[in-house]
C-alpha cells in the first residue's frame, strides 16, 4: 500500500519527468549466498558468528546477478534482473550435506522510502531503498551422507548424483533492502540484502514436514551504469513552415526555389 500511495502521490507532478526513454540502467552485482532449509543447522548464522570467524563462510557460496532498472518516479524504481550461483547446506543431527545450483528470473519494485517520507531532495547522493518482487526460479542439487559421502538423493540428476539431467522449477518471492550512492550521473554503487523464497521443499534435495518453504539470503555489492534512450521518429528531420498550412517541408529547398523565381520574374 505504501508503493501505491508514492505512485499516485508522485503520479501528477512527475508524469513527465520520467518517459519511457529517460531514467534506465544496467547494473552488475557480487556477493555471497546462505541456504535457509531442511539441511541447516545455523552454524553460519550472522547472530551465532561473524565474518572474522573461521567457519563463518563455509556454506557461503558465490552469487552474481545482472539487472536493467527504469525509473518510474522519485520515490519508485523497476528492475529486471537475472541471478544464478550455487547453494550449499549440512547438517550434522541428519548427518547429511547437499550441493546445488540456482537461477532466477524476476521482476523487483524499489521504494526510497527515506525520499518519500522525509521529502528527502532527488539530488542527494545516498538513496536508501526497499524492495519486493517476484520471479521464477530452476535449480538442482545433490544430497549425500556427511560420515561416508555415500549418495542420498538428488534433484536434477541421476546415475547417484553424477549426470546432470534436468532442472526443477518455483515461483520466488523477494524482501530486501539496500542503499545506492550515486558517484556522477552516470555511475552508482549499491549494497543489497535480500531473502529469496522460493515455493518448493525440494531445493535442498529433501522433503519434510517441517519447513513447506525454502530459499537463500543473498548479500551483495554492485556497480550500475545510468543512461537515457535516445528515441527518433521520422518527423524530428523535418522542420515545420512559418506559413499557415504548417506542412513540413524542407526549408532549404524551398528557398532555393523561391530565390530562382524571383530572379526570373525581376528581368
Amino acid at each position: 500500500m505504501v508503493l501505491i500511495l508514492g505512485l499516485n502521490k508522485a503520479k501528477a507532478q512527475y508524469s513527465y519527468a520520467y518517459p519511457f526513454g529517460k531514467g534506465w540502467d544496467v547494473g552488475f552485482n557480487l556477493g555471497l549466498s546462505y541456504f535457509y532449509g531442511d539441511v541447516n543447522d545455523n552454524k553460519g548464522r550472522i547472530w551465532r558468528s561473524t565474518p572474522l570467524s573461521g567457519f563463518y563462510f563455509e556454506q557461503k557460496n558465490l552469487m552474481g546477478d545482472i539487472s536493467v532498472g527504469k525509473i518510474i518516479n522519485p520515490y519508485l524504481h523497476l528492475r529486471s534482473h537475472f541471478v544464478f550461483g550455487s547453494l550449499s547446506g549440512s547438517s550434522d543431527e541428519l548427518n547429511t550435506y547437499f550441493n546445488g545450483h540456482v537461477m532466477t528470473f524476476g521482476l523487483d519494485v524499489h521504494f526510497h522510502y527515506l525520499d518519500y517520507f522525509m521529502k528527502r531532495p532527488e539530488s542527494r547522493k545516498f538513496k536508501y531503498y526497499a524492495f519486493t518482487g517476484v520471479g521464477f526460479s530452476s535449480y538442482n542439487s545433490v544430497r549425500r551422507q556427511i560420515s561416508t559421502d555415500k549418495f542420498v538423493s538428488s534433484i536434477g540428476y541421476s546415475n547417484y548424483g553424477n549426470t546432470k539431467t534436468s532442472n526443477n522449477s518455483s515461483a520466488t518471492i523477494k524482501l530486501g533492502l539496500g542503499v545506492a550512492y550515486h558517484i556522477d550521473k552516470y555511475w552508482k554503487l549499491n549494497f543489497e540484502s535480500s531473502l529469496n523464497y522460493l515455493l518448493t521443499d525440494k531445493l535442498d534435495a529433501m522433503v519434510s514436514s517441517n519447513t513447506l518453504l525454502e530459499g537463500y539470503g543473498y548479500m551483495s555489492f554492485g556497480i550500475a551504469y545510468k543512461f537515457d534512450l535516445n528515441i527518433h521518429t521520422r518527423n524530428n528531420n523535418w522542420k515545420k513552415s512559418s506559413g499557415t498550412n504548417n506542412k513540413p517541408h524542407n526549408s532549404g529547398f524551398e528557398n532555393k526555389r523561391k530565390r530562382k523565381l524571383h530572379n526570373k520574374w525581376k528581368r
